[in-house]
């Protein structure tokens, strides 16, 4: 088992039969995950993507672009996973969501598809950004979204060292997100399962809904309470959801 800067595993598993890869939103890294194996089977390896400018990678300059990310990830993913052909799922919250499903068309491209794809809290890549891109906001502006979007605990919004340290990576993520789109995807041959907040301000229920314009292969969209973190709330559930009997 290789280890990768790009991978983290919480709970490493001696023979997995099954591998959930999830991505994290703006901001968070691998440690998002980290409980996350408590409602995975003992057999079932869940690995976290773990992105420049952050925990152990702090000092990397984080990035602004998902292609950037994708070859990265597949690397990683080749040295860990090799030719074992255990099933393998994308899970991504928001920011994360883009990052699986580019990872998902390029490991799609190689001839390698993942099982599934689940998205999180994000609107269909062909649909257009309904806010003003956070690139155009002064930091007054910029620190107003976050607090909106509610994702940012008040104490670290209010610290002047923590967000010193915290807004270039927060910039660069929210650019990185806001950038991805695709105004006329081609259908994945795999399935796809879509999470949407019923409260959720960021995102609405019915823009998460149009992935099922790319599911080219079957789509089910779960709606679940709460604001845009709802993913922190409906951990179990999701897992439990992805990881149910294998067909």
């Amino acid at each position: 088992m290789t280890a990768s800067r790009w991978l983290h595993c919480f709970r490493p598993v001696a023979r997995p039969r099954r591998t959930l890869l999830c991505f994290p939103y703006a901001g968070a890294g691998a440690a998002l995950f980290r409980d996350w194996h408590l409602a995975a089977g003992p057999e079932d390896e869940i690995l976290a993507v773990r992105l420049p400018g952050r925990e152990n990678r702090i000092a990397e300059p984080a990035l602004t672009e998902v292609a950037a990310a994708v070859p990265f990830v597949l690397d990683a993913l080749e040295q860990r996973l090799g030719e074992d052909g255990r099933p393998l799922i994308l899970f991504g919250h928001s920011l994360g969501a883009a990052l699986a499903y580019a990872t998902a068309r390029a490991l799609i491209g190689q001839g390698r598809p993942p099982r599934l794809l689940a998205v999180s809290g994000r609107r269909a890549p062909h649909l257009p950004l309904r806010r003003p891109p956070t690139s155009g906001m002064d930091e007054g502006e910029f620190r107003r979204q976050l607090h909106a979007l509610g994702g940012t605990p008040p104490e670290v919004l209010d610290c002047a060292e923590l967000m010193e340290l915290m807004l270039p990576l927060l910039r660069a993520d929210f650019t990185m997100s806001d950038r991805f789109s695709e105004p006329e995807p081609a259908p994945l041959p795999i399935p796809l399962v879509a999470f949407a907040g019923v409260e959720d301000s960021e995102v609405m229920v019915s823009e998460v809904a149009g992935w099922e314009r790319l599911a080219g292969a079957g789509f089910a969209l779960h709606r679940l309470a709460g604001n845009h973190f709802f993913v922190n709330e409906h951990r179990r559930a999701i897992v439990e959801t992805l990881l149910g009997p294998i067909p």
